[in-house]
């Protein structure tokens, strides 16, 4: 039981002052005063009290990771790997954290060219790091007495640390022949636990791959190799299987692919329509040529890496069908037969037959655009891309586009208020989630749909000269939104906290799309939330 600090203080103070009355009467061996008694007493006391306050833990991981000098090359690399979110979250993690001079360990091991995290660019290198990183981590909060002999799942799934006791101590053994020593145990975060350790541990395929001299070299792989092995194109590798090129991209070569990430899909499936809802509905000759023809659009007969790209048209293995290369400010873009942009996400993935360039979205060739269905979808997708500020609102506007009747928005008037991506960032810290991909159940998607459709009032297109102070719009999802037009337009939804219009009149279809700070919600949907 934890004892009241006045209790422990007055205790202190009476043997103190019993221990003063009895030397006092028997000699004076010390001038020792009442007043320094109390002093003294009261000095030992905030020095236990400031001890208790250090050890409170006030930071998360990362911020732990980034206030400790001799961690300052793990904090580059956290943040190059993208994993300061992960570190700053709720979860509870103990991360073995090597120091400076075993980080610069691993740019011995990768040789002359890496003296930083700056050289760390390309997917292999990038996916090194990640690897590395994550083997540093394990889930739950294990102090250094809790420590037992024996293996430790981490982060980096299928691989293990061994835990060897030493003593009152423990090393940790990974699949180099060094183990590594802890040299600071039990500095205690908000999300977990941190142990600084003398070595950067290392898992077993990386120790493999890193006795290539060259990091970045993968002569021994094809494309259709590093395609099979990255979980990042499972939608590419089922495709290329379902249409019989995966092995093509196991042939000589040269070829260069485009490689669209895995919910890119999504994107194609609202521009085909209702009828596809997944790969399995390519099923007869016709839609297998036609994503044969599609996924053909993404590959070049020639190896071209991006310090060679050019502005100009590029020719596919798709017919005649061709992409547009263009520059645009420090970076280059590939524009479809849409004219839709699709940006570079990682570039120059080398193969031995090859090279691999990730995009962000898919491409559709000029062969396939008469077949497009969902010209509501499009015309959506293309003022969105071009509004920019918009890229989650697009992907959750991908998710439920089948289940909105958009093409009902041909027909008729209409004004769509679309929130920007911090609006949905502020959301899913208010109701605790952190990923598009969460919202992927069917009651997800329903209550996707009921958002959405709040945001779009039906039958009038008003641009923001046309708002008025006071005025009610009926909604898609059957409640009312209210305008404040004060020093700007406002609009109010059942919290009654106003949302900016930060962007306006963007012309689409029969409507408007305006840009605004905060998601609207119905009752419906804060009644669901309990917001």
């Amino acid at each position: 039981m934890k004892k009241n600090k006045f209790v422990v203080f007055f205790k202190k103070v009476t043997l103190a002052l019993f221990a003063g009355l009895v030397i006092f009467s028997c000699e004076k061996i010390e001038n020792t005063t009442y007043e320094e008694v109390i002093s003294e007493v009261a000095a030992d006391d905030e020095s236990q009290q400031e001890e208790e306050e250090s050890n409170k833990t006030t930071g998360s991981l990362a911020q732990l990771i980034s206030e400790t000098e001799e961690l300052s090359l793990l904090k580059s690399a956290v943040a190059k790997a993208d994993l300061e979110t992960v570190l700053e979250g709720d979860g509870s993690f103990t991360f073995f954290a090597p120091t400076n001079a075993a980080v610069e360990g691993l740019f011995n091991l990768l040789g002359s060219n890496y003296d930083s995290f700056d050289d760390f660019d390309t997917f292999v290198e990038l996916e090194i790091l990640s690897r590395i990183l994550t083997y540093h981590m394990v889930e739950g909060q294990i102090l250094s007495t809790s420590i037992a002999a024996g293996e430790i799942p981490t982060l980096y799934e299928g691989n293990s640390l061994e835990i060897i006791i030493s003593g009152d101590s423990f090393i940790i053994g990974d699949a180099s022949e060094v183990d590594a020593k802890p040299i600071a145990v039990d500095d205690m975060a908000t999300n977990g636990v941190l142990h600084i350790i003398d070595k950067i541990l290392v898992p077993q395929d990386v120790i493999q791959f890193l006795g290539n001299p060259d990091p970045t070299n993968t002569d021994e792989k094809t494309i259709k190799e590093l395609i099979l092995e990255t979980e990042d194109f499972t939608f590419l590798k089922e495709a290329l299987t379902l249409t019989g090129l995966l092995d093509t991209l196991g042939e000589d070569g040269p070829f260069t692919v485009f490689a669209p990430r895995n919910d890119a899909l999504l994107g194609l499936l609202g521009l085909l329509g209702d009828e596809f809802t997944g790969l399995e509905d390519f099923a007869g000759p016709d839609e297998i040529a036609l994503l044969r023809d599609i996924l053909l659009y993404h590959v070049l007969g020639e190896n071209l890496g991006s310090n060679n790209f050019f502005e100009g048209q590029l020719n596919t293995l798709s017919g005649n069908n061709t992409l547009d290369l263009v520059g645009e400010e420090d970076d280059f873009v590939l524009v479809d037969a849409l004219q839709l942009e699709a940006k570079f996400t990682t570039t120059d993935i080398p193969a031995k037959n090859g090279t691999i360039h990730t995009i962000d979205r898919i491409l559709i060739p000029e062969s396939i655009v008469s077949l497009v269905e969902n010209t509501v979808y499009l015309a959506f997708e293309r003022a969105m891309l071009n509004t920019g500020d918009l890229n989650t609102a697009l992907e959750f506007f991908k998710r439920i586009q089948d289940r909105m009747n958009l093409e009902a928005l041909a027909e008729k008037e209409f004004t769509f208020f679309f929130p920007s991506d911090q609006a949905f960032i502020d959301l899913f810290n208010q109701i605790g989630m952190d990923r598009i991909e969460e919202f992927n159940s069917q009651e997800g998607l329903e209550l996707l749909k009921v958002i959405l459709s709040y945001h779009c009032v039906e039958n009038v297109a008003l641009k923001a000269m046309d708002f008025t102070n006071g005025q009610s719009l009926d909604t898609f999802q059957g409640e009312t939104l209210q305008i404040k037009v004060d020093q700007g337009v406002y609009v109010l939804d059942k919290t009654g906290a106003p949302s900016k219009v930060i962007l306006s009149d963007q012309d689409i279809l029969n409507g408007y799309i305006h840009v605004v700070d905060k998601i609207l919600l119905p009752e419906e949907i804060i009644m669901e939330l309990s917001l």
